[in-house]
């Protein structure tokens, strides 16, 4: 027999106090005789002692049985037979990193896995379950008892945070479906009840921890070799952290800081002035329970040297870029385009063009035509006054736009999710957004030529621009999980993994979408490299005090096992109610019919 809800067992223990009301002796009371010759022999005695003699009632019993039942209902008993065949489900996300006690949690779990496999006889079969990426089962056939523990042993936390499951709703499922007698669910949450068929596992106790929640590599501007750094430190704890704060690339110090950090709450550190790497890691000085959220990665910002395609039926007017210090420009028709080899570029711009498709490079659209899917164009207006702008955004700094007045607009008429950047009396001028990591440009107006002091609102939004689309994000990475973009892979190219695997890349592979674990990956393609930040995002894996509680609300009992008392509670309930109520308004007025049957038997 197991119980589903245990603590009521508890309530067993307050039986006893039925007792206390028996106990206690009344207070006397007065009574004026006649005589006394009727107590003189075979009278009671009056007791000194503080408690009476023990006289229970039938009807004592009678209550303290079916409170006892009670009990026993609300524990739900469930008689069942030996399981055979079992599910897992293990949780593998990031917080399964934790240290306790020179375990992490996630050994704990496995641990607890064993225990639970091991309670199946030989000829039983174990299905075993992840939670992370995606819950998903291990192995496409049924284990043995051996063969589970063995396969349990290999598994490996990600650097992922949890996925949103409704776990009532889908072990409860899964026993369905596939008819499992037990579904073991495994994790570091806490659990809230359990069923007939699923039961929450939970490994780990509340610790404090630090984390860095976001760092970022990037130069002050297009024509500044100057490179900066910011790293964002959280601190889930209720004391104040005074940390080292160190910026390494490839295990070599570059800077440190001293940073404190008040309690619930975090703090900036900043870095100038420090040489230019392929990549970097930021790093905490500190030892907690989960060392994984200590570290974040960030690759070099774009090169200074950046090089574009122009896409244009003006070729002359794309020609005043070169005076840019580190612009370098390759120029071809709009009929070129679609034959051109397009790798290696940082931007490509479109001027009075578009493509059929979006590229995969960062891409600006300079008055497109009615075939552009990013935006419309509306009427041509001229000599148009700006009316707002988003500020702060790299695409308005420094700009004085009482100055900036184009001669020639076509307000944008957005069709995709974005930001109007820069808004007019007739509509958007400038209209942002970033699909799948690229980011995208429009303009209803031409920047073009690049004129420097002639026209110094107008070149400092171009500049502007040229920092937005280095700035793309690279730089600080995205998060464990998102794909990489590949684009077109030729042949011979490899990916190496965090871990130093490495990864033959093929042309029908699409994105790489095995991201699972933080760190730089490195693509090589024939002298080339190109390198991609992954890092943890998701902060409520740092919170290591909360975790959101697990919920199993019920579930239809399943064949081989049934709560027999639970739904017996309320009728025993109000049994015991009404036997109360008997003994209160029945048994008192009992007393005195008693006291004139024993006088009529001593006359």
């Amino acid at each position: 027999m197991e119980f589903l809800n245990p603590i009521a067992l508890l309530g067993l223990l307050a039986l006893p106090l039925l007792l206390i009301p028996y106990l206690l002796r009344k207070k006397p009371r007065r009574f004026v005789f006649s005589s006394l010759l009727l107590f003189m022999e075979g009278g009671v005695q009056a007791s000194s002692r503080p408690w009476g003699r023990i006289n229970l009632p039938p009807i004592f019993f009678l209550q303290l049985l079916l409170l006892a039942l009670l009990m026993l209902a609300l524990s739900e008993p469930v008689f069942s037979v030996r399981p055979t065949n079992i599910a897992v489900v293990l949780d593998n996300s990031a917080s399964m990193q934790t240290v306790e006690e020179g375990k992490t949690r996630l050994t704990l779990a496995k641990e607890a896995a064993n225990s639970v496999i091991g309670e199946l006889s030989a000829t039983g079969k174990v299905d075993l379950y992840l939670t992370t990426p995606r819950l998903a089962r291990l192995r496409a056939a049924p284990l043995a008892p051996l063969e589970a523990k063995a396969a349990v042993g290999a598994i490996d936390a990600y650097d992922l945070g949890d996925p949103p499951i409704d776990y009532d709703h889908v072990l409860s499922q899964l026993a369905r479906e596939r008819n499992y007698q037990r579904v073991y669910l495994i994790t570091d949450h806490p659990g809230r009840g359990q069923t007939a068929t699923a039961r929450v596992i939970t490994v780990g106790r509340a610790q404090p921890n630090l984390a860095v929640t976001a760092f970022e590599v990037h130069r002050s501007s297009l024509v500044n070799a100057r490179l900066e750094a910011s790293a964002k430190v959280a601190n889930f704890s209720d004391r104040d952290a005074n940390i080292k704060v160190i910026l390494k690339t490839n295990g070599a110090t570059l800077a440190s800081r001293e940073l404190v950090v008040g309690a619930d709450k975090s703090a900036t550190v900043s870095f100038e002035g420090f040489a230019e790497q392929p990549s970097y890691e930021i790093d905490l000085d500190v030892r907690d329970a989960l060392p994984l959220d200590n570290r974040r990665f960030a690759v070099a910002p774009a090169s200074r040297n950046l090089q574009i395609l122009a896409v244009t039926p003006r070729p002359q007017t794309m020609m005043s870029l070169k005076s840019i210090p580190g612009i370098r420009v390759d120029v071809i028709s709009p009929a070129e385009y679609e034959k051109s080899e397009r790798t290696g570029y940082g931007l490509e711009i479109f001027h009075f063009s578009a493509p059929g498709v979006l590229p995969q490079n960062p891409a600006l659209f300079i008055l497109p035509p009615e075939s552009h899917s990013l935006a419309k164009l509306g009427a041509p207006v001229s000599n148009v006054t700006v009316s707002s702008w988003r500020e702060p955004h790299m695409l308005t700094r420094y700009i004085n736009f009482s100055l900036f007045r184009p001669t020639y607009v076509r307000p944008v008429k957005p069709q995709s999710p974005g930001d109007v950047v820069i808004e007019s009396p007739n509509g958007a001028l400038a209209f942002a957004t970033e699909q799948q990591g690229v980011r995208y440009l429009t303009l209803g107006f031409d920047p073009l030529p690049f004129l420097g002091r002639d026209n110094l609102p107008m070149s400092i939004f171009t500049l502007n621009f040229f920092d937005w689309f280095l700035d793309r994000g690279d730089a600080s990475g995205q998060a464990t999980g998102e794909p990489i973009r590949l684009g077109s892979v030729q042949p011979g190219e490899v990916l190496t993994t965090p871990a130093g695997s490495k990864i033959a890349l093929k042309a029908d592979l699409g994105p790489f979408s095995a991201t699972f674990y933080q760190g730089i990956y490195q693509r090589s393609r024939g002298g080339q490299s190109e390198l991609y930040a992954r890092n943890l995002q998701d902060t409520s894996e740092s919170d290591l005090r909360t975790s959101a509680p697990i919920e199993l609300r019920g579930q239809a009992p399943s064949s081989t096992s049934a709560s027999v008392l639970f739904s017996f509670w309320p009728y025993l309930l109000i049994a015991s109610l009404a036997l109360l109520l008997i003994e209160w308004f029945i048994n008192p007025r009992m007393a005195p019919f008693g006291f004139r049957r024993s006088a009529r038997q001593i006359g």
